[in-house]
């Protein structure tokens, strides 16, 4: 059992459900605006049947050249308004993307000046200094680095800016990692289930 010395349980479910519903949110957002309108929906079955009619007419030979020719130029309309809309829907959602890019900056930001100083979790290195082995003399901030350093393995300069502010930043855990930490759970695991729903 790992020795802590700070843990803000309240504070860790908010940011857990903050950074869960965000994540969602923002993910059907982008999914909402991917999915197919009723109006492209209808021109796409349009689309099918103008096709089917004019590969029949031209199965027919130069005796139904005239439909042919008039059911063709009906196609290529159709795939031309049809690629306009697409094109139109994929603007669309780069514009939400980049909005959703900012407004993340600006939760973060928001969420590190919250509890800027203020740790989530640290860890007590004074009890792991005293049950080491005899022989291995060990500070406690050095067995709480350590300790911190094996759970968050790999230990990446994120985790220090994340900290920034607090006093035992080493041994400690700030409130982004938790935000950080549940929105890619929910990220992973909205992953996994598109990779089932495709199959």
């Amino acid at each position: 059992q790992t020795p802590l010395s700070v843990l803000r349980a309240s504070d860790l479910v908010v940011l857990l459900a903050v950074g869960a519903i965000y994540e969602l949110a923002t993910r059907l957002v982008v999914h909402q605006m991917r999915l197919r309108s009723p109006k492209e929906q209808n021109m796409r079955a349009e689309l099918h049947d103008l096709r089917y009619e004019t590969a029949k007419k031209r199965s027919l030979g130069p005796s139904a050249f005239v439909e042919t020719s008039k059911l063709e130029r009906q196609v290529l309309a159709r795939e031309k308004e049809l690629a306009s809309m697409e094109s139109g829907q994929s603007e669309s959602i780069v514009k939400v993307e980049a909005i959703i890019k900012k407004a993340s900056m600006a939760v973060q930001l928001v969420i590190f000046l919250v509890y800027w100083g203020i740790p989530i979790l640290s860890i007590d290195g004074t009890r792991i200094a005293s049950s080491a082995s005899v022989g291995h003399i060990v500070s406690a901030e050095d067995a709480a680095n350590a300790c911190m350093r094996g759970i968050c393995f790999p230990y990446c300069v994120w985790l220090k800016v994340a900290a920034m502010g607090v006093a035992e930043q080493a041994s400690s855990i700030g409130a982004l990692v938790v935000f950080w930490s549940s929105q890619t759970t929910v990220k992973k695991f909205a992953e996994v289930f598109e990779v089932l729903s495709v199959r």
